[in-house]
């Protein structure tokens, strides 16, 4: 089925990790999506100010430089075309996203992306 078109956007910092995340869905169960994400435990406050930003910073251009592809859309999930891993999870009852973010093999955030008409405007 036709998943849901739009724009989607999301930020998480937790004790482990920044990770910000943009999601465009168009016509055609295509989408053009990114996620950039930086390790930050045992970072001072400084430095974890200095990387936030820096993440802000490069979301544009990871953005630019980001392919799209298809997707499958079933159950609300999307999935790569014939894959079987959720990329992202659709809430309609709150039109958000969910972001699986792996490290290391192991699933360690789930990112919620929430609609916008713009993504943000950094730098």
């Amino acid at each position: 089925s036709e998943a849901p078109q739009g724009r989607w956007e999301g930020f998480s910092e937790s004790a482990d990790w920044i990770v910000a995340v943009r999601l465009q869905v168009d016509k055609g169960n295509v989408i053009h999506a990114t996620a950039l994400s930086i390790q930050v435990k045992g970072t001072s406050l400084p430095e974890r100010l200095n990387l936030t930003h820096k993440v802000k910073q490069m979301l544009p251009a990871a953005w630019a430089d980001a392919p799209k592809g298809k997707v499958d859309f079933k159950d609300n999930v999307l999935r790569r075309e014939h894959g079987v891993a959720p990329l992202f999870v659709y809430d309609p009852k709150h039109r958000t996203m969910s972001f699986s973010f792996y490290a290391g093999g192991k699933l360690t955030e789930h990112i919620k992306l929430y609609p916008v008409k713009k993504f943000m405007v950094t730098g």
